[in-house]
């Protein structure tokens, strides 16, 4: 072996260790720093883990504070409000002294405090409203009524009323009706301006008001309020005393103040009719008598006959 072949020799045996070792402390250096990176990963994901916990928490917390403020406030809102009706309910300022009546013409405050006793509430806010409205219903007048307080004494009251349109008259008394067939009064007296209805077949020996007419009556109704209106459009229905409906074909009308009575037939062309009635009634004034317009009026022509 020459010296050059020991000299190579030589150099390769001295240079392995020292890769080696370089390549040991490269991979301690890359394990250290692979290490600190699972390290920093594993620190971050607990502080995010930890920053939700946390937000959670004061979310929870924040919820639980607002809801126990508003209860809180709740609270406080219903003892003041409970307070301040204790305080009114116990002012003499606030006892009722007037009874105020709105859109009523046929119900009186005498009515009012009979069906009503307001004794029985010693203050404003004591009264009982749906109490008192189902009272006052019990007047037959009264289709529909509101109750309110009106601060400090003063109980406001306001009436939709049925008003009398109709008449029926028993013995020497009459029975006040409206459009709906509602029996409103019994009395003596007549009205002068509303008709009186013969021919209902309803009984009327025990009427008493808040009763209302028969079945039967009611659907004739409907022809008595059409008969009525058309003769108001044709400027005739103040001339109107009576209205015969016992015969559904050929009602009959009773005109006192012309001393005429009119043969209207059914209510079929009724404003056709009525025109004729009132050139017949314009002809004739002054004439006692009876008009015939029971016919068609499309082939015969209404006439009258004077009474002799």
């Amino acid at each position: 072996m020459s010296n050059d072949d020991e000299i190579i020799i030589g150099l390769n045996r001295n240079s392995t260790p020292k890769k080696d070792k370089n390549r040991k402390a490269r991979n301690k250096k890359r394990n250290k720093r692979r290490k600190q990176e699972l390290q920093r990963a594993q620190m971050k994901e607990k502080k995010v883990a930890g920053d939700a916990a946390s937000k959670q928490t004061k979310d929870k917390s924040g919820r639980r504070s607002k809801k126990s403020s508003k209860l809180l406030k709740m609270f406080l809102f219903v003892w003041i409000l409970a307070l301040v009706f204790f305080v009114l309910m116990n002012l003499d300022i606030c006892k009722i002294q007037k009874i105020e009546l709105v859109d009523s013409s046929m119900i009186t405050e005498e009515q009012v405090k009979a069906l009503v006793d307001f004794d029985q509430y010693n203050n404003l806010f004591a009264i009982n409203t749906i109490k008192i409205e189902e009272d006052i219903k019990q007047n037959a007048y009264v289709e529909d009524v509101k109750v309110s307080r009106k601060f400090p004494n003063t109980v406001k009251i306001t009436v939709k009323e049925r008003v009398p349109r109709y008449m029926l008259q028993v013995a020497d008394s009459y029975v006040y009706i409206n459009n709906q067939g509602y029996m409103l009064e019994v009395s003596v007296n007549k009205i002068d301006d509303i008709p009186i209805i013969l021919g209902f077949k309803t009984d009327l020996s025990n009427a008493k008001a808040g009763d209302r007419l028969d079945l039967e009556d009611l659907k004739q109704m409907d022809q008595i309020i059409k008969i009525v209106e058309t003769a108001k459009i044709n400027e005739i229905g103040d001339y109107i005393t009576k209205i015969d409906v016992s015969n559904d074909r050929n009602y009959i009308l009773t005109l006192e103040e012309e001393r005429k009575t009119v043969y209207l037939g059914d209510c079929s062309n009724l404003n056709t009719r009525m025109l004729y009635l009132s050139g017949i009634l314009t002809q004739t004034k002054g004439l006692a008598g009876e008009i015939f317009l029971d016919m068609d009026l499309n082939t015969e022509d209404a006439y009258f006959r004077e009474q002799t």
